[in-house]
């Protein structure tokens, strides 16, 4: 008998959600079979099998919270010579004693421009103990100041629509659940847009509307635990409210012909105005820079990761576009589009969801003028984008309507002071109002 316990599937993660059973008591499973879904705080994800073998007993139930290294599964398992994952060790004691420390998106040693990435190899499998197996899998290793995903025969990777087995169980994430369990709606009859089966909320809509109206009766309040994404995007949050010293510039800028070419080229906005920040940040490096107030060390990275915040069914998710400073605008927007995508189906690999050190939040998709976001941890600098506004405004010694949007930089006071802020800002401007500049690599 093999016990399975509940790896650290999100680098440092204290707990995950079981979303769906794959398998039940006294199934038959091969290794590597995906298992469960399991909801991490950066994306749902498959488990698979690290044996071969039959399922004694499952210790959770699906919507249940498992804290990371509790007993999951109990395998049933032929023989003394079944095998083990590789690099796992035997308790969930012993994993934690070999596992790396979980960096921060400013995690890895100080990189030049010149530095390259070292091989990451695995380290070798230690002796198998009978008793329990914790698996570890995945994790993040920082060189050169990009993080790099060691990876083995057991990881989480998501199957391709061809790859993925036929007749498997509608997906949803828990908000969408929630909601079809509110009006009533079975999920299995639900046919999904998602990807890989995922059931949205439009399609609860579709199928309401199908089925006719189903009046519910409201309750005067609800109380709902906060689990998942949300649960640690406030934690995060109140870790850099609370620890990090945050202060916020901000200016008006005139968009018009930025705007303008992103309504006639194949750059969308977004792009453009990441092409302003990425320039500025060449002439300003601090602002990708993390401080480390346990050592009292400024930590500069050779490339510059570029966050986007993505606003999910799940909460906000912060999708890192690697070495973006190399892209020209065209790439970006595809790459942009395209972490905006997986981020809502929830199929950003790890490092995608860890490695920015500079973040862009575009709010004004939301029709609001600006905020003063709150820093991602680890970063120096986040800038947010409020609506475009058609207004008066002095143009060539004229008063002239042009298309006005409010910029603003929240920094790190300790890496960065007013003048650097302001200067940083200043280039995003200038940039963002002679938008030819964007174009050039």
């Amino acid at each position: 008998m093999k016990t399975f316990l509940l790896p650290d599937l999100g680098e440092g993660l204290t707990d995950s959600e079981i979303v769906a059973w794959r398998v039940k008591e006294g199934d038959a499973v091969e290794l590597n079979q995906p298992l469960a879904d399991i909801e991490t705080a950066k994306a749902v994800v498959e488990l698979p099998s690290p044996y071969e073998g039959t399922i004694a007993k499952l210790h959770a139930a699906e919507g249940e919270t498992v804290d990371v290294g509790a007993p999951l599964i109990d395998f049933d398992v032929a023989g003394d010579d079944a095998p083990a994952p590789s690099g796992s060790d035997a308790s969930a004691t012993d994993a934690s004693a070999h596992d790396d420390p979980a960096p921060s998106p400013a995690g890895g040693p100080v990189a030049t421009p010149d530095e390259t990435v070292a091989e990451v190899r695995d380290a070798p499998a230690p002796e198998e103990k009978p008793e329990k197996v914790s698996v570890l899998v995945g994790h993040i290793t920082v060189h050169g100041g990009k993080p790099t995903r060691k990876r083995r025969a057991w990881d989480v990777e998501p199957f391709t629509r061809q790859e993925r087995p036929s007749g498997r169980p509608n997906r949803a994430m828990p908000p969408v659940r929630k909601l079809a369990k509110e009006r009533g709606i079975d999920l299995q009859s639900v046919r999904p847009s998602g990807r890989d089966g995922l059931v949205t909320r439009a399609d609860l809509e579709t199928a309401g509307t199908a089925s006719g109206p189903q009046a519910q009766p409201q309750p005067a309040s609800t109380r709902e635990k906060v689990t998942g994404l949300r649960k640690h995007t406030a934690a995060a949050m109140t870790q850099s409210a609370l620890t990090v010293p945050h202060a916020a510039t901000f200016h008006q800028v005139d968009v018009t012909e930025t705007l303008a070419l992103a309504r006639s080229g194949d750059a969308s906005f977004l792009a453009l105005a990441s092409r302003a920040i990425l320039l500025a940040a060449k002439r300003w490096p601090d602002v990708t820079a993390a401080f480390h107030a346990d050592t009292m060390e400024l930590e500069r990275f050779a490339h510059i990761n570029l966050g986007i915040a993505v606003s999910t069914d799940r909460g906000l998710v912060v999708a890192s576009i690697d070495e973006a400073e190399s892209m020209d605008a065209s790439a970006l927007t595809t790459a942009i589009k395209d972490r905006a995508t997986r981020a809502r189906e929830g199929s950003l690999t790890m490092a995608e969801l860890t490695s920015s050190n500079i973040t862009i939040s575009n709010v004004g998709v939301f029709g609001v003028d600006g905020g003063i976001p709150i820093l991602n941890p680890g970063e120096s600098a986040i800038i947010a984008l409020g609506a475009v506004r058609r207004m008066p405004w002095e143009h060539e010694g004229e008063i002239v309507l042009r298309d006005v949007c409010t910029v603003t930089v929240s920094f790190d006071h300790r890496v960065l002071d007013g003048r650097e802020a302001a200067g940083f800002l200043a280039d995003i401007a200038a940039v963002l109002e002679r938008p030819a500049l964007a174009l050039a690599r």
